[in-house]
């Protein structure tokens, strides 16, 4: 075989190769391509929900009169303790016999720390708080000391943990405790208010 046979026979395998390595090559680029695609990702937004419909019950948190309200009673007294025992027992008694099955009513709880909350609407069902909203309409959690049905309130009154004074207000009509402020003898909690008011009967 001649030299310039060999070289041409060398030259055309080259030439024949050369677009072979160039089609499997291909595939490798495209699929680095692909790896650097980034996906976008999407972030959920979650609205809080509001019931714009329970504003309307903020309207009777004006400002109430300014002074006294209801009996003040000494419990560093006996006779105080047991004055308080009983005015407790006869309005609690009412509030049972007269007491609607479903209601709400709005409540306003405060104390040395953390201070006073804000109004809240109170739903209550078959004797138990479900559900609360704030004046604009957000549900808000449930808490053991800032959402209380009547009954709680009165669960609260009767605790023998109160070493100073409570000065206490009945509802009239419905008779649930309407304020409740009270003052500790020692402890952190020197003072808290509790208010309750435009209770209604619901469906």
């Amino acid at each position: 075989m001649s030299r310039a046979f060999r070289i041409l026979l060398t030259g055309s395998i080259a030439l024949a190769v050369v677009p072979v390595a160039c089609h499997r090559r291909a595939p490798v680029e495209r699929q680095a391509d692909d790896r650097r695609e980034v996906k976008k990702k999407t972030t959920r937004v979650v609205v809080p929900i509001r019931d714009t419909s329970v504003v309307v019950f903020f309207r009777d948190t004006a400002p109430n009169i300014v002074g006294a309200r209801g009996r003040t009673f000494n419990l560093q007294k006996p006779e105080g303790r047991r004055a308080l025992a009983t005015t407790i027992r006869r309005e609690r008694e009412l509030w049972q016999s007269s007491k609607p099955r479903n209601y709400r009513f709005l409540l306003r709880v405060g104390c040395f720390c953390p201070e006073t909350r804000g109004w809240l609407l109170m739903e209550v069902r078959s004797g138990e708080p479900l559900r609360a909203w704030d004046r604009t309409g957000r549900q808000v959690a449930l808490t053991d000391w800032n959402t209380l049905s009547i009954d709680g309130l009165y669960d609260n009154l009767e605790r023998p943990d109160r070493d100073g004074g409570v000065q206490i207000d009945f509802d009239p009509r419905w008779h649930f405790p309407t304020f409740i402020g009270t003052s500790a003898a020692r402890g952190p909690d020197t003072w808290s208010t509790t208010e309750a008011r435009a209770l209604r009967a619901i469906k």
